[in-house]
């Protein structure tokens, strides 16, 4: 792995000093003469380390600190504080305060320098590849979140065509009912009953209900614990909203026109308590 270090103090001959005990040494070398070029430097190259010396002109090495651990790009990366003269334990207690991982002091001792250089990007080192690897999971959770709001949406929507095509066909069959004889009215209720048994709207939601809950299986809890005003039907809307379906797919699983989606969208953002400049589809996607 490459390390880049930066050093920053204003006496020149403390980098001569360290580079002449560095017993590895690092890919790249930063040197700055005082804690405002220490920030151009640390939000230009990102170094893995940094050697800030305490007193220096123009901005000390604390003053520079406090202001790398306001700015994400640098907060993370580690800084050793170095002096020779704020050398009591409450100085030490300082520099960790404010954001310092370490602390040296001078006249540097090689090997404690080395010691404390090497801990520190090890520590750093690690410190990256759990980031990544935490990265890495967030991503495949992510991947699979959205593979199962997927597999959610369009399996409702199957459901609702298979449910209106079982309608249809109930209704042709009652139109063929009229000019049959009663034999064949008798085999046609039977198909009729079969195809019933396949009809029911009330299992259909509640298998999707099954999956959604395996998804977001806290989701209706916390709207009832939240939201206990909410009637079924804006459950439901929630539902549809949470896995991404748009207007013109609610409206088909709802059997209305897409204008009374919107003013049921509408109704369901008051009584959220949301106003004119929150969006309810970002609201419920982060419920």
């Amino acid at each position: 792995m490459t390390n880049k270090i930066l050093i920053v103090d204003d006496d020149p001959q403390n980098l001569e000093l360290i580079l002449e005990y560095l017993s590895d040494k690092p890919d790249e070398l930063l040197y700055a003469p005082n804690g405002k070029k220490a920030l151009e430097l640390a939000r230009e190259e990102v170094p893995d380390l940094i050697l800030m010396d305490w007193e220096m002109p123009v901005l000390n090495g604390i003053e520079a600190v406090e202001e790398l651990q306001k700015d994400p790009l640098t907060q993370k990366i580690p800084i050793i504080i170095t002096t020779g003269v704020m050398l009591k334990s409450s100085d030490l207690g300082q520099a960790l305060d404010t954001g310092a991982v370490d602390f040296l002091r001078k006249p540097f001792d090689p090997i404690v320098l080395n010691a404390r250089i090497k801990a520190n990007l090890r520590i750093k080192e690690q410190h990256d590849t759990i980031t990544r690897l935490l990265e890495k999971e967030k991503k495949l959770i992510s991947d699979a979140l959205e593979r199962k709001q997927r597999e959610l949406a369009s399996a409702a929507i199957f459901e609702h065509e298979k449910n209106n095509m079982l309608i249809k066909l109930l209704e042709q069959l009652e139109a063929l009912k009229v000019d049959a004889d009663s034999d064949i009215s008798s085999h046609l209720n039977t198909i009729k009953r079969q195809l019933k048994g396949q009809l029911n709207l009330d299992r259909s939601w509640n298998n999707f209900k099954i999956h959604f809950q395996e998804v977001h299986p806290d989701f209706f809890s916390r709207l009832d614990e939240e939201f206990g005003s909410l009637s079924p039907g804006e459950k439901r809307m929630c539902a549809y909203l949470k896995i991404g379906l748009e207007n013109k797919e609610i409206a088909m699983l709802t059997n209305v026109v897409a204008g009374s989606v919107r003013k049921s969208l509408n109704r369901l953002k008051k009584k959220l308590n949301l106003g004119v400049e929150h969006s309810l589809r970002e609201f419920i996607s982060q419920f």
